[in-house]
């Protein structure tokens, strides 16, 4: 609200502004007239807005509200910038109402009234002077503002709109610093708000920073703050580093690391330089500007010598996957700032984008010195770099949803040499090359029958799944399962995912009377069929708690990891009491791993860590400890490392992985008690390619697969990329 931003001082330190009191009337009567009008001017009343603002005005000139007032009254002339603005650019420059330049030149001028007043009527006058398609009278009215904080008596509406004109402003009056400060701030602002937007619990999806379609102004702040690298001061550039905006950090390691490099650095430097992208390489991500942080990345490595280790991230920058790779990359990052410490070797992270021309960017990754490449995140992918890793010897980690097919090579590319009777031979050195590290869905799926027909006690279960693959090929895995352990499917209901009336999927639910329901989709949908379902007397009911005769049909939930949303807990707590869902990652584990990652990453990025990010970490911080406290110098005997199958702990639990390179886990569960999630005491072990094996403790070794034949894959990115 416009209030709330009069609550600090447009009085410059340092380019943020000193805290003061807010703006007030020392009359309550006032007060309140004047918030009323404030009222108004947002909700887009403009003449009711101006009416109340002039009364103020008239009846109360002598008020400390009362220049406020005015300056109000001559932004209720512009009206509503969004449509301006857009008028603007199809139709040309607008007519804005002379009042507007005479109200806002006088307090401009005055030097009578109270300076945040002043500021922010100069802010409105380059505004209006925009409209009107005058852009250099608009860039000549910023150029002396105080600094790069706009007045607090500025809207908050109207903000993203002027900030731009003062970081013009300052560029035009060649304060190159206060001008990236400037962008920084509105790319903060931009981004507070598309965060706020995709934190609404009716939405599903990403984070704001890996949004394909990030508000223009949002890219040209970025393109415009690193166009200032030219003329901005060493001194600049290193007092960058420690700011609050990521935007303006990143501009301040950029700008330093590529002088220092183009000037052949020493040891000292090369290494101060280094400590300097560790510290700020996840700012990059923040903003979106990965490609940048890979640049760096690369030249840092191609200048660190032979006693520097290297891994290579393999993770789409571009294209329609950007999302998922920035949500990985980010979590590498976070294990990557970990890496810098006094003594050798050191390790760094080399960064190249996955999307296009993906054999020659593992190349560019061997050329550089990688040990080993984290990603694709496909099994197509993957699958591609079988014969390119075949040549070059470089393993890779993939954190791919899909099981990564075993390559079959020629004969003649079978490390040269032939085969007795001339036909394939699959290659075992290049199938131990793919290695994976992800989520597993079937598993997933599997594990939920298990643990609803050994542990719960559940003879007869209904599978109610969304018509999209995801939930064909899940609610089919569990139903296998459960059926081979001696259980009835009472119940086989498909529903389509658009629909918002499931009335009808209920009855049939309930007309079965199932002892448990595998309902495989995101959190936000089961909070809403639940509510159907419970409208048909459906409940749920915590495992350990024996089924009261009291006219309803209660059932233990089971779920996939998709149902960690908010939405769940907040709308249907009551009606899934006892669910239980996996959870190959949660903040909610209070081992050491997991509360590693997740402080770290909220405190870098501001929010939790998700799946994508916890393998990420995991699969990184696994290699780094392999080079660093094994000694692991090459690839040959990290790959030797990787294939004994020992059990390794990380934030995503305990794994190792099998001779085919997959993934062998300790699945953890998650139940809804109370109305929270709480870990339940037991897990399941999820050997390769056969039937998760139920755990009651944590102190049982995996079981080997009793089964090799596993139903088709499931593409898990299906959901998550919504």
């Amino acid at each position: 609200m416009g209030l709330a931003a009069c609550s600090s001082s447009s009085t410059v330190v340092n380019g943020d502004p000193k805290p003061s009191p807010p703006i007030e009337s020392e009359s309550p009567q006032v007060q309140e007239q004047f918030e009323e009008a404030l009222e108004l001017l947002e909700a887009g009343q403009w003449e009711e807005a101006r009416e109340l603002f002039r009364i103020l005005q008239a009846e109360h000139s002598g008020d400390d509200t009362a220049a406020l007032a005015e300056l109000y009254i001559a932004r209720s002339y512009l009206q509503d910038l969004d449509a301006a603005f857009l008028l603007k650019e199809t139709e040309g420059p607008i007519d804005v109402d002379g009042e507007v330049f005479s109200l806002l030149g006088s307090l401009v001028e005055s030097s009578q009234i109270d300076s945040r007043i002043r500021y922010g009527a100069q802010g409105y006058l380059a505004l209006a002077h925009a409209l009107q398609g005058d852009t250099q009278a608009a860039l000549d009215v910023m150029a002396d503002y105080p600094g790069a904080s706009l007045s607090p008596t500025v809207l908050d509406g109207d903000r993203s709109w002027i900030w731009p004109l003062l970081a013009e402003g300052l560029t035009k009056a060649e304060r190159h610093a206060e001008a990236v400060v400037a962008w920084g701030k509105l790319h903060d602002l931009l981004r507070q708000r598309a965060q706020a937007d995709m934190e609404d619990e009716s939405l599903e999806g990403g984070e704001w920073f890996t949004d394909l379609d990030l508000p223009r102004k949002a890219d040209l702040a970025v393109t415009r703050a690193f166009e200032a690298e030219v003329h901005l001061r060493e001194r600049d550039s290193r007092d960058f580093l420690g700011h609050e905006s990521a935007l303006v950090q990143a501009v301040g390691a950029w700008t330093l690391i590529r002088r220092q490099l183009d000037g052949q650095p020493g040891p000292d430097t090369l290494e101060s330089m280094q400590a300097v992208f560790n510290e700020s390489s996840t700012a990059f991500l923040t903003i979106g500007a990965a490609d940048r942080a890979s640049e760096l990345s690369t030249a840092l490595a191609g200048l660190a010598g032979p006693e520097r280790l290297v891994i290579g991230a393999l993770v789409p920058l571009r294209g329609p996957n950007r999302a998922v790779g920035y949500q990985a990359l980010s979590g590498m990052l976070v294990a990557q700032r970990s890496f810098h410490a006094a003594g050798e070797p050191g390790i760094t992270l080399v960064i190249e984008n996955s999307h296009g021309e993906l054999e020659e960017a593992y190349e560019r990754l061997v050329e550089e010195g990688a040990l080993a490449v984290v990603g694709p995140l496909r099994a197509e992918e993957t699958e591609r770099l079988a014969e390119v890793t075949a040549e070059f010897g470089v393993p890779v980690i993939s954190t791919a949803a899909e099981r990564v097919p075993r390559p079959r090579l020629p004969v003649e590319e079978v490390e040269g040499e032939e085969i007795a009777d001339g036909g394939e031979s699959e290659d075992e050195e290049a199938a131990t090359l793919l290695f994976r590290n992800f989520v597993d869905s079937i598993a997933e799926a599997r594990a939920a029958a298990l643990i609803s027909f050994e542990e719960l006690g559940d003879r007869q279960a209904a599978v109610l799944y969304p018509d999209m693959g995801y939930g064909r090929v899940l609610s089919d895995a569990f139903a296998e399962e459960f059926r081979n352990l001696g259980g009835e499917i009472v119940a086989d209901v498909e529903y389509d995912r658009e629909a918002s009336d499931f009335v009808q999927t209920a009855r049939r639910v309930a007309a079965a009377r199932p002892e448990a329901i595998f309902l495989p989709d995101t959190g936000v949908k089961v909070a809403e069929i639940s509510a159907f379902l419970a409208q048909e007397n459906i409940w749920g009911i915590a495992s350990d708690r024996e089924r009261p005769d009291d006219g309803r049909i209660h059932v233990h939930y089971l779920g996939t990891r998709l149902w960690q949303h908010p939405l769940l807990l907040r709308q249907a707590q009551n009606y899934v009491e006892g669910a239980l869902i996996p959870a190959w990652y949660s903040p909610q584990f209070d081992d050491p791993d997991t509360r590693q990652l997740s402080g770290g990453f909220e405190a870098i990025y501001g929010r939790e860590a998700d799946d994508f990010v916890a393998f990420a970490y995991d699969t990184v911080s696994t290699l780094r400890s392999l080079m660093l406290e094994r000694g692991v110098a090459d690839p040959e005997a990290l790959v030797e490392a990787l294939r004994r199958g020992e059990w390794i702990q990380g934030a995503t639990g305990r794994y190792s992985f099998g001779d085919d390179g997959q993934p062998r886990r300790e699945l953890r569960y998650l139940t809804v008690a109370d109305g929270q999630w709480a870990i339940y005491d037991g897990s399941i072990m999820t050997p390769l390619g056969g039937r998760a094996e139920f755990d009651a403790g944590f102190d049982e070794e995996p079981v080997e697969s009793i089964d090799d034949e596993s139903p088709d894959e499931v593409d898990a990115h299906e959901f998550d990329e919504m």
